[in-house]
Parts: C-alpha cells; sequence; structure tokens
C-alpha cells in the first residue's frame, strides 16, 4: 500500500519530540537574471464548482489551478483558469486527485492507486518499474513529471522524462515525495526518516545532485510544540519555493523559502482561524509570476482554496 501523502490533503499529526533540523547545503538551483521573488499579500478566496470543502493542489506559470471540491467522500476534479473558466476533470476513480498542471493544459495526479497524466483528453497510466502503487505530484512546461511511489517496502520518489522513470532517493529516509519541478531541471519535496518527521530537499535533475533543506525556525514552534514536519510543494524558476510546517498540536503555516538565499517568509491567508485550537494554511503551489494557490480552513472549520499575488 502507497504511503500516504501528507501534502494536499488536512492531516493532523502529533509526536513527542521536535524534528532534526538539517543544515543547508549550497543551492544548485538555476536561477534566472530577473528574479521574481516577492511574498503573496493580496488573497483571494475560491472554490470548486462543488463549494466547499476545496482543495487546490498546483498551479501552472499562466496561473491555472489544478485541485478538486470533495462532496460525500467523492472527488469532483478541475482545472481553473486564470480568467476564472473551470473544466471539470472525469479521472474515472471517485477517490482520484488532480495535482498539478502545466503551460500546455497537461494534468498530473492519481487514479485508482496509480500515477496518471491526462493530455488532450487521453488519460494515460504511470508505472514506475516495480512498482504497486503510485502518485504524480507535479509537472513542468517541458512534460517533466515528479511523484512517488510504492516497491515492496520502500517508497521512493521518481521523475519521469522522455519515458523514462528515475528514482530519487534521499539517504537515511523511509518514504520520499517528490512534489515539483521547474522548467531549469530542478525537483523539489520533502521526505521522512521515522514516518513521521519531515524534511525538505531539493534533486538537480541534470547533474543529480541533491541538497537538502533548513527546516523553520518560528516563535510558533516552542518545547512545548515543537515542529514536526515541513513539506515543500512547489517551486518556480527564480529560487522560490512553497509549502507549510506543521507544529505538534496539528497547526499547519504556510511558507514562501527562497531557494537561492535560505530565507523563509510565513505567511497565511488572512481567513484562517482556529479550531479548537489547530489553524491551517498550506500554500501548494506558485508561478513564475509570483502568485501561490492553496488552501486553509475557517473559523468555522470550512475548507476553501486561495489564490494570492503580491501587493507590486
Amino acid at each position: 500500500m502507497i504511503a500516504k501523502p501528507l501534502s494536499r490533503t488536512l492531516v493532523a499529526l502529533t509526536a513527542a519530540a521536535a524534528a532534526a533540523v538539517f543544515s543547508a547545503c549550497s543551492s544548485a538551483a538555476t536561477t534566472s537574471t530577473t528574479p521574481v521573488i516577492s511574498v503573496p499579500s493580496i488573497f483571494t478566496t475560491l472554490d470548486g464548482p462543488g463549494g466547499s470543502p476545496t482543495t487546490f493542489n498546483g498551479l501552472s506559470n499562466t496561473n491555472t489551478i489544478a485541485g478538486f471540491t470533495t462532496n460525500n467522500g467523492i472527488n469532483s476534479n478541475f482545472t481553473r483558469s486564470s480568467s476564472g473558466t473551470f473544466t471539470p476533470l472525469n479521472l474515472g476513480d471517485p477517490a482520484g486527485s488532480a495535482n498539478a498542471v502545466n503551460n500546455l493544459g497537461t494534468v498530473v495526479g492519481v487514479a485508482n492507486g496509480n500515477a496518471f497524466m491526462l493530455s488532450g483528453g487521453k488519460q494515460t497510466t504511470l508505472t514506475p518499474p516495480g512498482s504497486s502503487a503510485s502518485v504524480a505530484f507535479g509537472i513542468n512546461d517541458l512534460g517533466t513529471i515528479v511523484g512517488q511511489y510504492t516497491s515492496g517496502a520502500t517508497s521512493p520518489g521518481f521523475v519521469y522524462a522522455n519515458g523514462t522513470f528515475t528514482t530519487i532517493n534521499v539517504p537515511t529516509a523511509m518514504q520520499v515525495f517528490v512534489q515539483g519541478i521547474n522548467n531549469n531541471g530542478l525537483a523539489i519535496g520533502f521526505y521522512s526518516p521515522d514516518g513521521t518527521h519531515q524534511h525538505g530537499f531539493t534533486y538537480n535533475t541534470k547533474n543529480q545532485q541533491l541538497t537538502l533543506l533548513p527546516d523553520p525556525s518560528t516563535s510558533r514552534i516552542t518545547t512545548a510544540n515543537p515542529l514536526v514536519l515541513t513539506q515543500f510543494l512547489g517551486l518556480n524558476d527564480y529560487s522560490e519555493a512553497v509549502g507549510y510546517y506543521q507544529t505538534q498540536d496539528g497547526s499547519q503555516y504556510g511558507f514562501v523559502f527562497n531557494l537561492a538565499t535560505n530565507v523563509y517568509s510565513f505567511v497565511d491567508d488572512p481567513n484562517a482561524a482556529p479550531v479548537k485550537g489547530v489553524q491551517i494554511t498550506q500554500i501548494t503551489g506558485v508561478s513564475n509570476t509570483a502568485q501561490v494557490t492553496g488552501f486553509f480552513i475557517d473559523a468555522n472549520g470550512v475548507q476553501h482554496g486561495f489564490f494570492a499575488t503580491p501587493a507590486n
């Protein structure tokens, strides 16, 4: 059975101790000479055609969103264009999910326990060699796909390009989740050394360099409420990555991370509110124009999607 992907779904974990903090190695990212790194501050709440709960999973560089709404345990998947047009997706699985979309409108995700690619109305199952289950999390504009698969007792990540699967492992990791890949060939994700705690990494597909990323340090992380996990869920071509971190009380807080400087900026949807002491914002995607998407839980305990942009 595939290890359940903790990103892009609401998760409340507890742990007895804080996660270990990894020192960052030098960045292997290829960056543009005109970086647009900026922190989003203008948030718009958006729900899918089926209403709430809405999960926004990914964002293309043309600011098209991939996601789904859930009703009675059935996911209604869609893409939403930058003009606001929703296009329904039939994945052939009521539990399937659309996880990412690129500039060409190719969608990737999981359906019937396997990763898929949906392009031009044709859905293709992606099966890493030796896998019993798989899930695709990201795709760049060149058609390179990343994700995770299960083979026996192992759960490594994968990169799929030009018809070839490449397995991605992190030393000491029990599970590896490759979540996104930019047009420079830099992949990003997170891994777990013990099945509970999680930490970020990048993988340069051009030179096979693996770089461990530092965990965040904020006033919300305390001895009484330690850090449990850090999930990096997406990145653009300008060294800007996004995701969230979770503390022991189950709260999840969004962030933007500059891969070039190893600097975090912490960003929550302004409508996110504690429910029984637990607050949720996940940032799941970022475009080359610094727009981001994700979802949050409001004061009534309802999950909504959002789209956010910098003020300038």
